[in-house]
């Protein structure tokens, strides 16, 4: 969907969108936007925020109430939005070494090789990712403890993952829906406040599930590699917190998308877990991740950065060091 300011994209799912790029003055993340079960959902945060609940006049319509987190991102909870019809996608039959369910049918995603077709002096592979819809968002905040409250108290989220900081003190954390004894997505956001000098900006990442495995994911990823035209962040690999398969790119704007697939779903019956630092970025394969992860910059000032400190837990290590002896000098001061 198209109107005079701005395109309402969506997946294969029945969200009736699940991203929303409008005119500014300037790239920015404006926020999110989650789907309330009840709409006395809607009208106790309009009392408690004094706040309207107004219809919404984007795809799917329904009803909305907008509030402001504690980093000024904007949360839409949504009631009542009519569901898109999904787009039917007939998944594959894998083979593995334990079951053999396919028999005597070739394994053929899109048009095979011909996929792969030649646009002016270079190959393309041009099937591309079948995106169902978003899974979550990463966001960084000013203060952790604040947000994690905030949206536990607010939107009744709980904590997967707490990221404990060597200090004891929270860095974050991985929080999910609670609808009781329904599994649902490991997380829906990520709270995260690593220690840098200087705050990155609120937006993180945005991660949308493929629609069909990891052959998916695979398609999507030579799909961008090939046509070469979007800034490669980070992976293959298999995350540990939350377990799937990511593959991370940038848009001409900075910001980073996920394509993920394989993820795990926990009911409200599985208790909060604590992290350390480097369980946080730990993937259970893959390579490590790059020091401008989680940060939204211009394209152009990717590669400034990595070339400065390329590992992310380099950054942190560094960061955790000038900001203790920043820290120790002051005190030194105050006591002298």
């Amino acid at each position: 969907h198209e109107d005079e300011n701005g395109i309402f994209f969506r997946g294969t799912g029945t969200s009736p969108y699940i991203y929303v790029a409008t005119k500014g003055d300037e790239n920015k993340y404006v926020g999110s936007a989650y789907k309330a079960n009840n709409l006395s959902d809607l009208e106790a945060l309009s009392k408690e925020f004094n706040v309207d609940v107004v219809e919404n006049t984007e795809p799917g319509g329904g009803q909305k109430v907008t509030v402001i987190d504690p980093d000024g991102i904007e949360v839409e909870v949504c009631y009542g939005m009519t569901l898109a019809e999904p787009i039917a996608v007939v998944s594959k039959i894998l083979n593995t070494g334990e079951s053999t369910p396919r028999e005597n049918k070739l394994q053929r995603f899109g048009k095979g090789a011909d996929e792969w077709q030649l646009h002016g002096d270079k190959w393309v592979y041009e099937l591309s990712s079948k995106v169902k819809r978003l899974g979550h968002t990463a966001i960084n905040c000013r203060d952790a403890q604040a947000s994690v409250d905030w949206y536990a108290k607010v939107l009744g989220f709980i904590s997967s993952n707490n990221l404990v900081a060597p200090d004891g003190n929270t860095m974050g954390a991985f929080m999910r829906c609670d609808q009781g004894d329904k599994p649902v997505d490991h997380h829906t956001i990520n709270n995260i406040s690593l220690p840098k000098p200087e705050y990155p900006g609120p937006y993180g990442h945005a991660g949308y599930e493929v629609s069909d495995s990891v052959d998916d994911l695979m398609a999507g990823h030579y799909h961008l590699k090939s046509i070469d035209e979007y800034y490669h962040e980070w992976g293959i690999g298999r995350h540990l917190l939350g377990s799937q398969m990511y593959d991370y790119w940038r848009d001409p704007h900075g910001f980073t998308h996920e394509h993920w697939t394989d993820g795990d779903l926990l009911d409200s019956s599985i208790p909060t877990e604590d992290i350390g630092l480097l369980e946080f970025g730990k993937a259970q394969y893959g390579p490590p991740p790059p020091a401008t992860f989680g940060d939204s910059m211009p394209v152009e000032e990717v590669d400034k950065v990595r070339a400065v400190v390329p590992d992310l837990y380099e950054g942190i290590l560094k960061d955790l060091d000038k900001l203790s002896k920043e820290t120790d000098g002051q005190t030194d001061k105050t006591n002298g």
